[in-house]
């Protein structure tokens, strides 16, 4: 009797682990491009795993948002500027460590190729259209507005 209620229980757990794989495969490949498609934004697929949408905002202008995905991670970004273009001081430094305190769920920094960024994780397994595209205008946005508190210090 004991070991039926174990078994019973060992095979209800590998049947909810093995649920949850088809959640992240489905965000990923087809199924990402699937929900691109359901925000409504254009975009180009750039790998099996990377797409961008392009976008316009009043203080930065033109803007690629780059949207990757991993094992079980969407990472969305747009590049502020290359390393080439940053002055880096330390009132930029500050400008940069107070933008990332004030937005919520967004990174914002320099990447190990050194150049400026803005971005947010998040796990594929809770991303759906609706998210997908509040993500991706989130990016956009916080890039537009932190743009023009680090603008003094990229050249042109």
């Amino acid at each position: 009797m004991r070991s039926n209620v174990l078994r019973g229980v060992a095979v209800l757990l590998v049947a909810l682990c093995l649920g949850a794989w088809p959640h992240v495969a489905r965000a990923q490949g087809v199924g990402m491009d699937a929900m691109l498609k359901q925000t409504g934004y254009t975009y180009n697929t750039h790998n099996p795993t990377t797409w961008s949408v392009d976008l316009t905002r009043k203080n930065f202008g033109k803007m690629r948002v780059i949207l990757s995905t991993g094992s079980d991670m969407l990472v969305t970004f747009v590049i502020l500027a290359k390393k080439a273009k940053i002055q880096k001081t330390p009132q930029m430094m500050d400008a940069l460590l107070t933008a990332n305190h004030d937005y919520d769920y967004t990174k914002i920094g320099l990447d190990k190729d050194g150049d400026m960024f803005v971005r947010i994780d998040m796990p594929l397994r809770t991303i759906d259209a609706t998210e997908l595209k509040s993500v991706i205008d989130q990016v956009a946005n916080a890039s537009d507005e932190i743009y023009v508190k680090v603008a003094t210090w990229i050249k042109k």
